[in-house]
């Protein structure tokens, strides 16, 4: 929940400076965040401490919980360093918010912090089956989900609605040069978005479905939460909220129905038909929403092209990840030996 609610902050300050206009580090935005993570920080700390008052030493914590520890100094002295950037530089808006160093220091500190419950599943996988076991592996995933839309927030709609289209290139205009060339632009850059976004999604996608048994709903609950706060970041008086809720609703759907078909975690063509199908629920779904409420400026050719690739993205990432005799090297336990005589208590980051 602290992931979320760390996630749940920055996406707020980028719709902030979407929105609003911030021209100051002291912000409610900010402070949102910074929260969230003295949070975090308080947890780890008493759960430290109780678990020394039951006779561990040391830290007390997990291995898995040790990156979380190293995550929470990186993620303030991030903070420290965007403090003096902003006075120096000023405060970065739109593209170049998610390309200051500062902010890349800070994301990663969020990163080490989110991959502790992450590591602490892959390492007890027998044990984790029901949707209320799987809940802090799929929300701290969602929220490094979340993270990534963050960077590549330019990136995250395809433009595919009438509203979007570029300005005709009327033959014989004086602009007609330049209008061909926006057009050209426009087009390349929405295929790209699609090809760019369902790999994104599907990088997580497979990756998980691959190492565990996913409970019911446990996908869908992935990836609306991994979506939602992203497209309510950016969208205005337009359907963009619901549209990409409904992607991430129907994908997950159409995810969870196949790993009910299956037995155990995904591999093989399974794998790979997982692959291909997902990622054509996810943007068939953006296209016939956004055609049937805003109407499209694409032609079908372009459309139809963009599903198939989309499909095909995901289906290689099925077979690559899914080919026999690979080495799992990130789903290693964690030893047993080192939890005795008694679990230690796990945290909630």
């Amino acid at each position: 929940m602290i992931g979320l609610w760390l996630a749940g902050g920055f996406l707020w300050d980028s719709w902030a400076h979407l929105h609003v206009g911030v021209e100051s580090f002291f912000t409610p935005y900010h402070a949102a965040f910074y929260a969230a993570m003295l949070a975090g920080a308080i947890v780890v700390a008493v759960t430290s401490l109780r678990n020394r008052a039951r006779g561990y030493t040391g830290w007390a914590l997990p291995p898995c919980y040790a990156r979380a520890l190293i995550g929470i100094p990186v993620f303030f002295l991030g903070g420290l360093g965007d403090l003096v950037w902003h006075t120096f530089f000023g405060v970065e808006n739109r593209i170049e918010a998610v390309t200051s160093p500062t902010h890349l220091i800070i994301g990663c500190g969020v990163v080490l912090v989110l991959a502790a419950p992450i590591r602490s599943a892959l390492g007890a996988r027998d044990d984790v089956r029901s949707l209320g076991a799987q809940l802090p592996l799929l929300l701290a995933l969602a929220a490094c989900l979340e993270f990534v839309h963050l960077g590549t927030s330019y990136a995250f709609d395809a433009s595919a609605a009438r509203i979007d289209a570029p300005p005709p290139a009327l033959a014989g205009s004086l602009d007609y040069f330049t209008a061909t060339a926006i057009e050209l632009y426009k087009t390349g850059t929405g295929v790209m978005i699609v090809l760019l976004q369902a790999l994104i999604e599907m990088i997580f996608v497979v990756w998980l479905v691959s190492r565990f048994r996913l409970a019911p709903g446990a996908l869908t609950v992935f990836l609306v939460l991994g979506d939602g706060m992203m497209a309510a970041a950016l969208t205005n008086d337009r359907p963009m909220l619901a549209i990409h809720l409904a992607m991430a609703f129907v994908a997950g759907v159409v995810g969870d129905t196949l790993i009910a078909r299956s037995r155990g975690a995904m591999r093989g063509g399974a794998l790979q038909a997982f692959g291909f199908l997902v990622p054509l629920a996810y943007f068939g779904t953006y296209f016939a929403l956004t055609i049937a409420l805003e109407g499209t400026w694409w032609n079908w050719s372009l459309v139809g092209g963009v599903l198939v690739w989309s499909a095909l993205a995901g289906a290689a990432l099925g077979t690559l990840v899914g080919a026999p005799g690979r080495v799992d090297v990130l789903a290693v336990p964690v030893p047993r030996r080192a939890l005795e005589p008694q679990r230690l208590e796990q945290t909630a980051s």
